[in-house]
């Protein structure tokens, strides 16, 4: 029992990582390239709707990550 615990501890702390800096680069490449294009058009208004405003991992984050997180344990 003690085993399965500590590798969804690990899990968890792995993807809250991993998934943070996919999040960060993600939003600041996607920040980048919405100023590089004009207003107006459809690559602009895609670019925004795609991005979430802040580089915070919210709440149905940290869901996702344990969701995997069990997952991974239940597999492994």
């Amino acid at each position: 029992m003690l085993l399965i615990f500590g590798k969804f501890i690990l899990f968890y702390l792995l993807g809250t990582i991993a998934f943070a800096l996919y999040k960060v680069m993600y939003y600041s490449i996607s920040k980048k390239l919405i100023t590089k294009t004009v207003e107006g058009t459809k690559l602009h208004w895609a670019f925004n709707l795609f991005v979430k405003d802040g580089k915070k991992l919210d709440d149905s984050d940290y869901f996702t990550i344990a969701v995997f997180a069990v997952l991974c344990t239940m597999l492994l």
